[in-house]
């Protein structure tokens, strides 16, 4: 009897052109999963591992790590691509001659701060102590209004 191992191999899709990968049992005719990229299945494999206990099989290891490696490595052609087709592009845009040529556009005015509201604690507390500025940097607590009794009912 052979000893049962974890299997993964690569098949065609029956529904569009794309590989799936296939994560198996030896012995067991019906795969475990199908997955949709081989680090997925790999994930899968060593899941499965650790639920059954089995190995998996380092041929089928090795496979796997390749695969990962190559579509990493095409990843990063088609990001550094990317990165240089907008460097090209913001190199143009903003080219001396390009900056130059350009009308300056004019500015906009910004609309002025409106002023802060005074509350009527705060107006009560100027009357009282003669000015604003002594309001602000006094250190007394100022009561708060005292809450009507129907109010205080409601709640």
């Amino acid at each position: 009897m052979e000893a049962r191992v974890i299997i993964v191999s690569a098949k065609k899709s029956n529904k569009s052109e794309n590989t799936v990968w296939a994560v198996a049992i030896t012995g067991e005719e019906n795969p475990q999963a199908y997955c949709k990229s081989a680090y997925k299945a790999m994930r899968f494999a060593f899941m499965l591992k650790k639920q059954t206990g089995l190995n998996i099989s380092d041929n089928c290891l090795s496979r796997l790590s390749q695969e990962i490696a190559g579509q990493k490595a095409a990843k990063a052609a088609e990001m550094q691509e990317k990165v240089q087709e907008v460097v090209e592009e913001f190199c143009e845009a903003h080219s001396v001659d390009n900056v130059l040529a350009q009308k300056p556009e004019p500015q906009a005015e910004q609309p002025k701060k409106k002023a802060r509201k005074v509350r009527a604690s705060e107006s009560k507390d100027n009357a009282r102590n003669g000015s604003a500025e002594r309001s602000r940097t006094s250190t007394k607590s100022v009561p708060r209004a005292k809450k009507s009794a129907q109010v205080v009912a409601l709640q």
